[in-house]
């Protein structure tokens, strides 16, 4: 068993944030991973080259930096760096996120014992500058839960995950005609493939959440959101489901004014709607 991680970072991105996203994965962890796939998505700037050729000199042949000319968005980002990964399991992680310092240990352990899962995630804890702990959101735990929730929201949290690389040498990919919400677009392909998705019922990582999220979620990803759940029911559940209401809700929802947004996403009846698939 050997583990990759699967990281982009592009030129926004704080070099603190990165710095410590780097030291969680390998300084912090009770299982350090076999490598570091690092995509650096565009033209950086001195301050992020700098954490990285620190990094770099650190770690040597451990992180593999690759280099996109251009800026081209975390979807090509990633599957080009699958094609670099050499480990049998890779972990996924973003550059602003703090993985705890168990995750790989304890994931690892779960697909080495249950060989029947593809893909494994965990709970998250959302924190901010002013807060370090903030909502906790939790994921089905098993593979019947994943499937009846998928179609209301996504079952796993994306920098969480932990996936055996055979699927993708199967075929599965992310899918490039979304630049964002990428991650909702393949679960949907490996539960159609036939595969089954876990959760641990323990947080794997700290979510770092800023106010510009609800404009993203409300504005950028409402039309990807809702063609990759269209798309993604039909595969799963046929042309004739009651499902399909969720995504035009949740559509309806994202176009709604930020501040309804941001009320509604952190409400106690969003919880409880997706709880009842958890």
């Amino acid at each position: 068993m050997s583990i990759s991680v699967l990281m982009s970072v592009y030129k926004s991105e704080k070099e603190a944030y990165l710095n410590k996203a780097l030291q969680s994965v390998w300084d912090d962890q009770t299982l350090k991973p076999d490598e570091i796939v690092l995509i650096e998505d565009g033209y950086l700037g001195d301050t992020l080259y700098g954490v990285i050729a620190s990094w770099k000199e650190k770690l040597g042949d451990k992180l593999i930096i690759l280099q996109n000319k251009n800026n081209v968005g975390l979807t090509k980002s990633l599957n080009r760096g699958l094609k670099f990964v050499k480990g049998t399991y890779i972990a996924r992680m973003d550059s602003d996120d703090i993985s705890m310092p168990q995750r790989f240990e304890k994931q690892a352990k779960f697909l080495d014992d249950n060989k029947d899962i593809a893909v494994v995630g965990g709970y998250l804890q959302e924190f901010n500058s002013s807060c370090s702990n903030l909502n906790v959101r939790k994921y089905p735990l098993t593979p019947e839960k994943v499937i009846r929730y998928i179609h209301k929201a996504s079952p796993l949290a994306h920098p969480t995950v932990m996936m055996r690389r055979e699927i993708f040498e199967n075929g599965v990919t992310y899918d490039e005609r979304y630049r964002t919400s990428q991650d909702i677009a393949l679960w949907f392909e490996v539960l159609s493939k036939g595969y089954r998705i876990a959760n641990l019922n323990v947080v794997t990582l700290k979510f770092r959440r800023d106010n510009g999220i609800y404009k993203r979620r409300s504005r950028e990803k409402a039309k990807n959101e809702f063609l990759i759940y269209m798309g993604g029911i039909r595969k799963l559940n046929g042309l004739l489901s009651i499902k399909y209401i969720y995504p035009v809700a949740r559509y309806l929802f994202r176009l709604m004014p930020v501040p309804v947004v941001r009320l509604i996403y952190s409400s106690r009846l969003r919880t409880e709607i997706l709880r009842s698939g958890v």
